[in-house]
């Protein structure tokens, strides 16, 4: 029999049918508080059920999902990270050179002290007084005078031994420049026979042919059109006339330059010479001619100091070149110096007719290259010659002979 004092057991089933057994200070409750109670149970239950599949999705989610590729990152993101790494980088190396310096310090305090203690004592060195005995009398120097003296000396001696090599070795060059100085100062002075009864006439004319040797240099400015057979340079101005030499371009085109450089001096033994693989006088580019302005006493050749005075040309001054026959006129438009690397001298316009003149400076030295550019101009009218420009003939007299002569 049951007791009626005895309670009911207050288990129940929750929502999702699990049986939920109060604790035994809950077994009490009135109806209205297990109901209560069996309302927060399965309200916990459904809390923690939820929060567990939450996590389990979120974590399903996050071993589902493929890494974000570095190139796909946002800008900024990639931005900052180089930021950071480049104040990394600068902090470490503005590290190290501070403490390098800081560790280079004491000898730069060690190198000082001696450097000045050095000096001190060169200064004491220098400064000590010698007494030299004289004849009458003692002088007194310090050692620093006495040093100076020794080095003006012995400065002054080499400089003179030098000069006098020097002067020896390139005598033939400085020889043809005082001698043209000289020339212009010792020339007798110009004609004065206005007061000359009936000599009007002869004055006049014999100024007006002083004028043209003047102008032109010597009689070779009378010259006609047409040369001789042979390829000469002439510079009425020096009162030079050379040879100009052609050599062969068999080492040129092997591109065998130190071969080309033999052939260009044996040739300069002979007169002046047309540099290989510049264009032809009279035609679209640039000629150039090189001569010595000095060389070794003892080489052979008649030409070592053909271009000496070549300085002297300045613009609007003018040279002839005769080649195959024609005469090729060209007048002076520009002169500078250049360094011997520099090979631009050599460059052949296609839109001109130009000429060039080169040999080394200072006279005696191979320091510098003097390069005279020249523009090729009529020989009668004087006018520049353009690209396909033909030269104007001069108009000679035609003989017609009886006979043959015999």
């Amino acid at each position: 029999m049951i007791s009626p004092l005895h309670h009911p057991h207050s288990a129940f089933y929750d929502d999702d049918g699990n049986i939920i057994v109060p604790r035994d200070d809950q077994a009490d409750a009135t109806p209205s508080e297990s109901q209560a109670m069996r309302d927060c149970s399965a309200s916990q239950s459904m809390n923690a059920g939820s929060e567990e599949i939450i996590e389990w999705d979120t974590l399903a989610a996050e071993q589902n999902d493929p890494p974000v590729p570095a190139h796909e990152k946002p800008v900024e993101s990639q931005l900052a990270t180089l930021r950071v790494l480049t104040r990394k980088t600068l902090r470490e190396g503005m590290r190290q050179y501070r403490e390098s310096i800081a560790a280079t310090e004491p000898f730069l305090r060690e190198l000082e002290d001696e450097a000045t203690t050095g000096l001190k004592r060169l200064w004491l060195f220098l400064t000590q007084p010698v007494v030299i005995p004289m004849r009458k009398r003692t002088k007194t120097y310090n050692r620093g005078t006495l040093f100076l003296i020794d080095v003006v000396r012995f400065g002054g001696t080499f400089a003179g031994i030098f000069l006098v090599l020097f002067v020896a070795l390139n005598f033939q060059s400085f020889w043809d420049i005082a001698s043209a100085r000289l020339s212009l100062l010792l020339s007798s002075p110009s004609l004065d026979l206005s007061n000359a009864p009936g000599t009007s006439d002869l004055a006049a004319t014999l100024r007006e042919s002083r004028s043209r040797l003047r102008s032109a240099g010597d009689l070779k400015s009378l010259l006609p059109d047409v040369g001789p057979p042979d390829t000469l340079l002439m510079i009425p101005k020096l009162h030079l006339t050379a040879p100009i030499v052609n050599t062969p371009t068999d080492a040129l085109l092997r591109q065998d330059w130190p071969g080309v450089e033999k052939e260009i001096q044996s040739a300069l033994e002979q007169g002046v010479v047309h540099y290989p693989g510049t264009a032809k006088f009279g035609q679209m580019g640039n000629p150039l001619i090189t001569g010595h302005s000095s060389f070794f006493l003892w080489s052979p050749g008649k030409f070592k100091s053909i271009f000496a005075r070549l300085s002297e040309l300045n613009p609007g001054d003018e040279y002839w070149v005769y080649a195959n026959g024609d005469k090729h006129r060209y007048v002076v438009r520009s002169k500078r110096e250049v360094s011997p690397s520099d090979v631009s001298v050599l460059d052949q316009p296609t839109d001109e007719r130009i000429a060039t003149l080169m040999t080394c400076t200072p006279v005696g030295t191979t320091l510098r290259r003097l390069i005279v550019v020249a523009q090729e101009v009529d020989p009668l009218s004087g006018i520049a010659l353009n690209v396909g420009d033909h030269s104007q003939k001069q108009q000679t007299v035609k003989v017609k002979l009886d006979s043959l002569p015999i």
